[in-house]
């Protein structure tokens, strides 16, 4: 279910920006100064990670999972045009007006639909430096694990047995071979 989520994360950005930049690729985790030095190689880049998310009370195995979606731009002529693009290159409000409507209320198979939580500006010292701007914009999914067993994936079983301990009556126990045919 995660890389289902990311991969129709990916295939909806490339739909709406793919041309425009240089790649649109899943990270195995958030943000760090590896992935800013991998990235920097790679402008205008978008990356997707999935965050985990917090588990819903009370229920079977569900969640609220969070997924960001890393914007990644550097352009030599400079930090504004890092952010607003310039007339060879995509800037990074370009890129996250066309991925945010996109990608927020998307429908991912029989999984749930993508709601926008937030859209954050990843300024740091480092990234200038490195020339390049970073933005994340931040997706939740109402998510629910399949069940720990699917009886239909179980073989066909032969022979049957149990044991039973009832209590104020007797202890019984069962044991049945079954045709084969």
């Amino acid at each position: 279910m995660f890389a289902e989520i990311e991969d129709a994360m990916i295939a909806r950005c490339k739909r709406v920006v793919g041309e425009h930049v240089k790649t649109i690729e899943d990270l195995p985790g958030n943000w760090d100064e590896a992935t800013l030095k991998a990235a920097r190689r790679s402008v205008p880049g978008i990356y997707i990670a999935w965050s985990g998310g917090p588990a819903t009370p009370g229920s079977r195995a569900a969640m609220t999972g969070r997924y960001a979606v890393y914007v990644v731009t550097g352009q030599a002529s400079g930090e504004r045009e890092r952010r607003r693009g310039s007339n060879r290159q995509v800037g990074a409000y370009e890129i996250l007006e066309r991925i945010v409507p996109a990608l927020n209320g998307l429908k991912v198979d029989e999984i749930g639909s993508l709601l926008l939580e937030r859209v954050d500006n990843l300024y740091s010292d480092r990234a200038d430096q490195q020339g390049v701007v970073i933005y994340g914009a931040v997706f939740t999914i109402k998510l629910t694990f399949p069940a720990p067993l699917d009886a239909g994936s179980l073989a066909n079983f032969e022979t049957f047995h149990v044991n039973s301990k009832v209590p104020d009556g007797p202890d019984t126990e069962t044991h049945l071979t079954l045709p084969t045919a």
